[in-house]
Protein backbone atom coordinates (compact mmCIF):
# COMPACT_ATOMS: atom_id res chain seq x y z
CA UNK A 1 0.00 0.00 0.00
CA UNK A 2 1.51 3.53 -0.93
CA UNK A 3 2.40 6.00 1.61
CA UNK A 4 -1.20 8.08 0.34
CA UNK A 5 -2.89 5.03 1.30
CA UNK A 6 -2.13 4.63 4.62
CA UNK A 7 -2.36 8.54 5.54
CA UNK A 8 -6.19 8.18 3.67
CA UNK A 9 -6.66 5.12 6.16
CA UNK A 10 -5.22 7.03 9.14
CA UNK A 11 -7.54 10.18 8.34
CA UNK A 12 -10.67 7.71 8.23
CA UNK A 13 -10.31 5.93 11.00
CA UNK A 14 -9.69 8.86 13.26
CA UNK A 15 -12.72 10.48 11.81
CA UNK A 16 -14.91 7.51 12.00
CA UNK A 17 -13.65 6.31 15.64
CA UNK A 18 -13.74 10.42 16.71
CA UNK A 19 -17.09 11.02 15.42
CA UNK A 20 -18.60 8.04 16.44
CA UNK A 21 -17.66 8.49 19.57
CA UNK A 22 -18.54 11.68 19.99
CA UNK A 23 -22.33 10.48 20.29
CA UNK A 24 -21.69 9.29 23.36
CA UNK A 25 -19.56 11.90 24.53
CA UNK A 26 -22.28 14.44 23.60
CA UNK A 27 -24.64 12.06 25.72
CA UNK A 28 -22.19 12.50 28.59
CA UNK A 29 -22.36 16.45 28.56
CA UNK A 30 -26.30 16.94 27.99
CA UNK A 31 -27.28 14.66 30.72
CA UNK A 32 -25.21 15.89 32.48
CA UNK A 33 -26.74 19.46 32.47
CA UNK A 34 -25.24 21.03 29.53
CA UNK A 35 -28.24 22.88 27.55
CA UNK A 36 -27.77 21.78 23.63
CA UNK A 37 -27.88 25.54 22.88
CA UNK A 38 -24.57 26.11 24.64
CA UNK A 39 -22.83 22.55 23.88
CA UNK A 40 -23.10 24.11 20.29
CA UNK A 41 -21.87 27.24 20.82
CA UNK A 42 -18.87 25.75 23.19
CA UNK A 43 -18.05 22.99 20.33
CA UNK A 44 -18.03 25.42 17.53
CA UNK A 45 -16.01 28.17 18.94
CA UNK A 46 -13.74 25.68 20.60
CA UNK A 47 -13.21 24.27 17.23
CA UNK A 48 -12.85 27.13 14.96
CA UNK A 49 -10.13 28.36 17.22
CA UNK A 50 -8.03 25.16 16.22
CA UNK A 51 -9.13 25.51 12.76
CA UNK A 52 -7.80 29.21 12.80
CA UNK A 53 -4.82 28.22 14.10
CA UNK A 54 -4.20 25.55 11.40
CA UNK A 55 -5.37 28.58 9.04
CA UNK A 56 -2.23 30.52 10.63
CA UNK A 57 0.08 27.96 10.54
CA UNK A 58 -0.68 27.26 6.45
CA UNK A 59 -0.63 31.25 6.21
CA UNK A 60 -4.30 31.12 4.56
CA UNK A 61 -7.75 32.51 5.71
CA UNK A 62 -11.50 32.29 5.06
CA UNK A 63 -12.52 34.97 2.11
CA UNK A 64 -14.54 37.52 3.70
CA UNK A 65 -16.46 38.32 0.08
CA UNK A 66 -20.35 38.53 0.02
CA UNK A 67 -20.15 34.97 -1.90
CA UNK A 68 -17.79 33.82 0.97
CA UNK A 69 -20.35 35.58 3.94
CA UNK A 70 -23.12 33.83 2.37
CA UNK A 71 -21.79 30.73 2.07
CA UNK A 72 -20.66 30.42 5.67
CA UNK A 73 -24.23 31.65 6.77
CA UNK A 74 -26.22 28.91 4.42
CA UNK A 75 -23.67 26.26 5.35
CA UNK A 76 -22.96 27.40 9.09
CA UNK A 77 -27.23 27.70 9.64
CA UNK A 78 -27.54 24.17 8.31
CA UNK A 79 -24.49 21.99 9.67
CA UNK A 80 -23.60 23.54 12.59
CA UNK A 81 -26.36 25.38 14.09
CA UNK A 82 -29.45 23.27 12.88
CA UNK A 83 -28.33 19.93 12.09
CA UNK A 84 -25.89 20.54 15.52
CA UNK A 85 -29.11 21.67 17.75
CA UNK A 86 -31.08 18.79 16.51
CA UNK A 87 -28.42 15.99 17.52
CA UNK A 88 -27.21 17.25 20.74
CA UNK A 89 -31.29 17.87 22.15
CA UNK A 90 -31.80 13.93 20.57
CA UNK A 91 -28.80 12.10 21.98
CA UNK A 92 -30.39 13.21 25.80
CA UNK A 93 -33.71 11.28 25.18
CA UNK A 94 -32.42 8.29 23.28
CA UNK A 95 -29.76 5.62 23.54
CA UNK A 96 -26.57 6.72 21.73
CA UNK A 97 -26.59 4.06 19.75
CA UNK A 98 -29.91 4.68 18.60
CA UNK A 99 -28.65 8.04 17.35
CA UNK A 100 -25.27 6.85 16.24
CA UNK A 101 -27.47 4.64 13.27
CA UNK A 102 -29.91 7.69 12.35
CA UNK A 103 -26.91 10.08 11.71
CA UNK A 104 -25.59 6.89 9.42
CA UNK A 105 -28.55 7.76 7.08
CA UNK A 106 -26.92 11.36 5.79
CA UNK A 107 -25.73 9.51 2.69
CA UNK A 108 -29.25 7.65 2.22
CA UNK A 109 -30.93 11.36 2.60
CA UNK A 110 -27.99 12.96 0.66
CA UNK A 111 -28.61 10.47 -2.42
CA UNK A 112 -32.50 11.20 -1.91
CA UNK A 113 -32.36 14.56 -2.38
CA UNK A 114 -30.22 14.55 -4.72
CA UNK A 115 -32.22 12.40 -6.47
CA UNK A 116 -35.34 14.56 -5.83
CA UNK A 117 -33.39 17.54 -7.65
CA UNK A 118 -32.57 15.57 -10.65
CA UNK A 119 -28.37 16.07 -9.80
CA UNK A 120 -28.63 12.37 -9.44
CA UNK A 121 -29.86 9.73 -12.24
CA UNK A 122 -32.13 6.83 -10.86
CA UNK A 123 -30.07 3.63 -10.51
CA UNK A 124 -31.79 0.74 -8.83
CA UNK A 125 -28.94 -0.62 -6.83
CA UNK A 126 -28.89 2.52 -5.15
CA UNK A 127 -32.72 3.00 -4.61
CA UNK A 128 -32.51 0.01 -2.87
CA UNK A 129 -30.55 1.16 -0.48
CA UNK A 130 -32.91 4.30 0.40
CA UNK A 131 -35.51 1.47 0.68
CA UNK A 132 -33.20 -0.58 3.38
CA UNK A 133 -32.62 2.83 5.23
CA UNK A 134 -36.42 3.63 5.18
CA UNK A 135 -36.59 -0.41 6.38
CA UNK A 136 -33.95 0.26 9.36
CA UNK A 137 -35.75 3.23 10.35
CA UNK A 138 -38.83 1.20 11.03
CA UNK A 139 -36.86 -1.52 12.77
CA UNK A 140 -36.72 1.34 15.48
CA UNK A 141 -40.19 2.99 15.77
CA UNK A 142 -42.21 -0.43 15.04
CA UNK A 143 -41.91 -2.85 17.11
CA UNK A 144 -42.44 -2.11 21.05
CA UNK A 145 -39.00 -3.81 21.99
CA UNK A 146 -37.12 -1.99 20.00
CA UNK A 147 -36.32 1.44 22.64
CA UNK A 148 -36.19 0.84 26.31
CA UNK A 149 -39.28 3.53 26.56
CA UNK A 150 -41.74 3.75 23.56
CA UNK A 151 -41.96 7.50 24.76
CA UNK A 152 -38.59 7.96 23.21
CA UNK A 153 -39.84 7.57 19.53
CA UNK A 154 -41.08 11.05 19.15
CA UNK A 155 -37.62 12.35 19.81
CA UNK A 156 -35.98 9.73 17.24
CA UNK A 157 -38.14 10.48 14.75
CA UNK A 158 -37.51 14.43 15.69
CA UNK A 159 -33.70 13.39 15.53
CA UNK A 160 -34.36 12.50 11.93
CA UNK A 161 -33.64 15.84 11.13
CA UNK A 162 -29.59 15.46 11.89
CA UNK A 163 -28.88 13.54 8.91
CA UNK A 164 -31.40 15.38 6.56
CA UNK A 165 -30.31 18.51 7.64
CA UNK A 166 -26.31 17.23 7.03
CA UNK A 167 -27.97 15.97 3.61
CA UNK A 168 -28.84 19.18 2.61
CA UNK A 169 -25.76 21.23 3.92
CA UNK A 170 -23.47 18.15 1.85
CA UNK A 171 -25.54 19.28 -1.38
CA UNK A 172 -25.32 22.63 -0.72
CA UNK A 173 -21.57 22.47 -0.11
CA UNK A 174 -20.85 21.64 -3.65
CA UNK A 175 -23.28 23.80 -5.75
CA UNK A 176 -22.82 27.08 -3.65
CA UNK A 177 -19.25 26.24 -3.20
CA UNK A 178 -17.05 30.11 -4.16
CA UNK A 179 -14.51 29.96 -6.64
CA UNK A 180 -11.92 31.00 -4.20
CA UNK A 181 -10.98 29.32 -1.42
CA UNK A 182 -9.89 25.67 -0.07
CA UNK A 183 -11.60 23.70 2.00
CA UNK A 184 -9.86 24.28 5.02
CA UNK A 185 -10.43 28.07 4.90
CA UNK A 186 -14.13 27.45 3.81
CA UNK A 187 -14.85 25.26 6.71
CA UNK A 188 -13.07 27.37 9.15
CA UNK A 189 -15.50 30.56 8.18
CA UNK A 190 -18.61 27.94 8.27
CA UNK A 191 -17.67 27.10 11.48
CA UNK A 192 -16.76 30.69 12.69
CA UNK A 193 -20.87 31.39 11.69
CA UNK A 194 -22.11 28.58 13.84
CA UNK A 195 -20.39 29.66 17.11
CA UNK A 196 -21.01 33.61 16.17
CA UNK A 197 -24.58 33.14 15.83
CA UNK A 198 -25.10 30.30 18.57
CA UNK A 199 -23.73 33.01 21.41
CA UNK A 200 -26.80 35.30 21.61
CA UNK A 201 -28.84 32.47 20.90
CA UNK A 202 -27.74 30.36 24.10
CA UNK A 203 -27.41 33.96 26.37
CA UNK A 204 -30.95 34.93 25.08
CA UNK A 205 -32.63 31.32 25.79
CA UNK A 206 -31.22 31.35 29.21
CA UNK A 207 -29.05 28.16 27.62
CA UNK A 208 -25.37 29.31 28.17
CA UNK A 209 -22.85 27.13 29.63
CA UNK A 210 -19.95 28.54 32.52
CA UNK A 211 -17.47 25.68 32.59
CA UNK A 212 -17.11 25.12 36.08
CA UNK A 213 -13.09 24.79 37.56
CA UNK A 214 -12.15 22.23 38.47
CA UNK A 215 -13.97 20.80 35.29
CA UNK A 216 -16.73 18.36 35.92
CA UNK A 217 -17.48 15.39 33.39
CA UNK A 218 -19.99 17.37 31.14
CA UNK A 219 -17.27 19.86 30.67
CA UNK A 220 -14.94 17.56 29.87
CA UNK A 221 -16.96 16.21 27.69
CA UNK A 222 -17.55 19.48 25.49
CA UNK A 223 -13.46 20.03 25.50
CA UNK A 224 -13.20 16.10 24.16
CA UNK A 225 -16.22 16.61 21.59
CA UNK A 226 -14.83 19.75 20.21
CA UNK A 227 -11.29 18.86 19.95
CA UNK A 228 -12.77 15.67 18.18
CA UNK A 229 -14.34 17.77 15.76
CA UNK A 230 -12.00 20.54 14.94
CA UNK A 231 -9.31 18.10 14.44
CA UNK A 232 -11.83 15.82 12.24
CA UNK A 233 -12.92 18.99 9.93
CA UNK A 234 -9.56 19.11 9.08
CA UNK A 235 -8.80 15.52 8.59
CA UNK A 236 -12.31 14.84 6.49
CA UNK A 237 -11.16 17.53 3.89
CA UNK A 238 -7.39 16.50 3.85
CA UNK A 239 -8.79 12.97 3.07
CA UNK A 240 -11.09 13.78 0.79
CA UNK A 241 -8.67 15.75 -1.28
CA UNK A 242 -6.13 12.68 -1.70
CA UNK A 243 -8.71 9.83 -1.94
CA UNK A 244 -11.83 11.16 -3.09
CA UNK A 245 -15.23 11.58 -1.53
CA UNK A 246 -16.28 8.58 -2.07
CA UNK A 247 -13.27 7.27 -0.24
CA UNK A 248 -14.43 9.43 2.86
CA UNK A 249 -17.93 8.01 2.34
CA UNK A 250 -17.11 4.93 3.85
CA UNK A 251 -16.99 6.87 7.24
CA UNK A 252 -21.13 6.32 7.84
CA UNK A 253 -19.57 2.85 8.47
CA UNK A 254 -17.10 3.39 11.18
CA UNK A 255 -19.29 6.15 12.45
CA UNK A 256 -22.29 3.97 12.99
CA UNK A 257 -20.74 1.00 14.70
CA UNK A 258 -18.74 3.42 16.89
CA UNK A 259 -21.69 5.29 18.02
CA UNK A 260 -23.38 1.66 19.01
CA UNK A 261 -20.21 0.32 20.56
CA UNK A 262 -19.85 3.40 22.94
CA UNK A 263 -23.59 2.81 23.75
CA UNK A 264 -22.88 -0.25 25.12
CA UNK A 265 -19.78 0.19 26.81
CA UNK A 266 -20.35 3.45 28.41
CA UNK A 267 -24.20 3.57 29.05
CA UNK A 268 -24.79 -0.28 29.09
CA UNK A 269 -27.05 0.10 26.26
CA UNK A 270 -28.46 -3.07 25.54
CA UNK A 271 -29.60 -3.15 21.93
CA UNK A 272 -32.27 -5.94 20.87
CA UNK A 273 -32.80 -8.15 17.94
CA UNK A 274 -34.61 -5.10 16.57
CA UNK A 275 -32.09 -2.33 16.81
CA UNK A 276 -28.79 -5.10 15.25
CA UNK A 277 -31.71 -5.51 12.57
CA UNK A 278 -31.92 -1.91 12.12
CA UNK A 279 -28.27 -0.98 12.77
CA UNK A 280 -27.55 -3.80 9.75
CA UNK A 281 -30.53 -2.43 7.61
CA UNK A 282 -29.29 1.10 7.94
CA UNK A 283 -25.92 -0.25 7.02
CA UNK A 284 -26.50 -2.18 3.96
CA UNK A 285 -28.50 1.03 2.53
CA UNK A 286 -25.26 3.13 2.65
CA UNK A 287 -23.50 0.59 1.09
CA UNK A 288 -25.97 0.38 -2.29
CA UNK A 289 -26.17 4.31 -1.92
CA UNK A 290 -22.29 4.58 -1.83
CA UNK A 291 -22.27 2.68 -5.20
CA UNK A 292 -21.10 4.77 -8.21
CA UNK A 293 -23.36 4.93 -10.88
CA UNK A 294 -20.17 3.45 -13.09
CA UNK A 295 -20.30 0.69 -10.78
CA UNK A 296 -23.48 -0.65 -11.09
CA UNK A 297 -23.18 -1.65 -14.76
Amino acid sequence: MDPIRWISLGLLTFCGLGWGAAVAIAKVATAGGVHPLGYVFWVAIIAALILTGICAVRRTWPGTSGIHLRYYVIIGGLRIVCANVVWYTTVKYIPAGALAVVLGLTPIFTYAISLALRMEQFAALRATGLSFGFVGVVFFVVPGEALPDQAMIPWLLFGLGAPLTYALANILIDRLRPETGNSLTLTTGMVWFGAVIMLPISLVAGAFHVPEFPPTAPDIAVLGHAIISGIAFFALFEMIRLSGPTYASQLNYIVTLTGVVSGIFFFNEAPTIWVWAGTACVLGGVALVNKRAENIG
